[in-house]
């Protein structure tokens, strides 16, 4: 359904003045707009039900940003990556009171977490050739934002532990992801 939809926006841009030489492109960036749109609109609906839509949308920050650059496991279909993305952000409603009741335990996590970013990144994939190419300018965006992302999880947690956990969080839960990706991508 995303690939149609994709393939028929891609289409349309073309018709309207788009390069056709770049119908490729078009159609995957309209595939990661559509899944993108699909899995943070799910996520916004999980977070008015459960009365958490700004610390969700406080850990997608977080976390989008970081994985952005870092990388990752990719999953196997639109379907699967909508569906374990969201399960991801939602888990975090979980997780980010244990890590704001422990906040040593959650600026400790961040630390390890930004290190570990920076020593995989990027995350290797046999699609992602181009971040491969510029290795050291996607290292250093990873490593500012994850330092970014340190200080804000240590000065939230003097102002208000539960956003510091879920900045925390979106971090980790991404850099698991990175692991992940770095493990079982296909190179």
């Amino acid at each position: 359904m995303i690939s149609e939809l994709s393939k028929k926006i891609s289409g349309y841009l073309i018709e309207n003045g788009a390069d056709h030489e770049e119908e490729e492109v078009l159609t995957y960036g309209a595939e990661c707009f559509l899944n993108l749109l699909i899995s943070d609109g799910l996520l916004l609906v999980i977070g008015l039900l459960t009365h958490h839509v700004v610390p969700l949308l406080v850990w997608a920050a977080s976390f989008s940003l970081l994985r952005a650059n870092l990388g990752g496991l990719h999953a196997l279909s639109h379907f699967w990556c909508i569906l374990i993305g969201t399960m991801i952000g939602a888990s975090s409603i979980i997780v980010s009171p244990v890590l704001a009741a422990h906040p040593v335990t959650g600026v400790l996590c961040t630390i390890v977490g930004a290190i570990i970013a920076i020593v995989i990144a990027p995350v290797p994939h046999k699609n992602k050739r181009y971040i491969q190419a510029h290795r050291k300018k996607t290292k250093m965006k990873v490593a500012a934002t994850a330092a970014i992302e340190c200080v804000l999880t240590c000065v939230f947690y003097f102002a208000d532990p539960i956003y510091a956990a879920y900045i925390a969080c979106g971090l980790i839960m991404a850099v698991v992801l990175g692991i992940a990706g770095t493990i079982w991508n296909p190179r």
